[in-house]
């Protein structure tokens, strides 16, 4: 299925809370209105507010899909693609409609995949709008830095806050130009690049290259691999859309093993490549999306002198 870009017809609301009562009030009330019309619910939250709402629904609980947020966020390349799978399931023209609470422990991330999330949640605009689809994303106003709660504000058409009506967002921001700029451009490192890319044989080369650093920082087989596959379709783009110099880097950062690949180019001329299902009627533009697959962030800062694409790999807790 192809998703165009546009209005979202979809709701898609955020829920700002300061206490528990206020989250099942509010999470509680949504859900029982999505059983009585009828909709297949969904709620994905931490174990804890998963006790909160078994006990605030009592048998209700029973009629709800409810999964446990720490493995559904672990990426969330493959959290969005999970998302687009359930709507094409329940939520697709004919086949009924679906309501979902959406939350997971933000403060207990690290910043590049806080960042990274927000930026699915600005793009999960545009994939709603296709779906007959209701969502609710809580969040913890009284205890996430201020930060988050602007970026709530920004990406959520629709807010509710403890004991109010819904009302919109006044900061509400295109999804594609908050993408844009809620990426964290950094400088390289001060370590030479790893090579330049300059012809089809050079992938094979970095390639090799990052596979070798991936095995020197402790990865598993699995997560090379992975990055290896990232890094492989980064440079690919690099060499067919972008311009020379086309540089690759990586290093170690804040407990991830990070590649980054610069060219000359202005970078995707869609901010949301990458973070919406590729058309599968067209043989191209997969690259940006297997690589948001299969890493743990992606981030892509553009301007008028060059591009670069920052693919980030968790490195194993010892």
């Amino acid at each position: 299925m192809s998703v165009a870009h546009g209005q979202s017809t979809g709701q898609h609301r955020a829920l700002l809370y300061e206490d528990p009562g206020a989250f099942v009030g509010g999470v509680g009330a949504f859900l029982r209105g999505g059983l009585r019309e009828g909709d297949h619910v969904v709620a994905v939250v931490t174990p804890e507010k998963l006790g909160w709402l078994r006990d605030e629904l009592g048998d209700d609980a029973s009629a709800i899909e409810l999964l446990e947020a720490g493995s559904f966020y672990d990426r969330h390349g493959l959290m969005f693609s999970g998302m687009f799978d359930l709507l094409e399931r329940h939520a697709a023209p004919g086949r009924g409609r679906v309501r979902i609470v959406a939350e997971q422990a933000l403060a207990n991330r690290e910043p590049a995949d806080v960042r990274a999330y927000m930026r699915y949640e600005a793009a999960s605009n545009v994939l709603y709008g296709q779906y007959d689809v209701s969502v609710l994303c809580p969040y913890d106003a009284a205890g996430l830095p201020d930060g988050i709660i602007d970026s709530a504000l920004r990406t959520h058409p629709t807010i509710a806050e403890d004991g109010g009506d819904a009302r919109d967002s006044a900061s509400f921001t295109d999804p594609g130009e908050f993408v844009r700029q809620h990426v964290l451009r950094r400088p390289p490192p001060s370590v030479s690049a790893a090579g330049r890319l300059e012809r089809a044989g050079d992938v094979a080369t970095a390639r090799r290259w990052v596979a070798a650093h991936a095995s020197a920082a402790g990865l598993s087989a699995e997560s090379a691999e992975d990055l290896v596959l990232a890094v492989s379709e980064v440079a690919t783009n690099a060499l067919i859309h972008g311009e020379a110099p086309r540089l690759l880097w990586s290093y170690l950062e804040d407990g991830h093993l990070v590649c980054q690949i610069r060219d000359g180019g202005p970078g995707p001329v869609d901010p949301l490549a990458g973070y919406l299902p590729p058309d599968q009627s067209l043989l191209g533009g997969r690259g940006l999306w297997i690589a948001h697959q299969v890493c743990d962030v992606v981030e892509v800062a553009s301007d008028t002198s060059h591009t670069d694409v920052y693919v980030r790999m968790r490195l194993p807790v010892i």
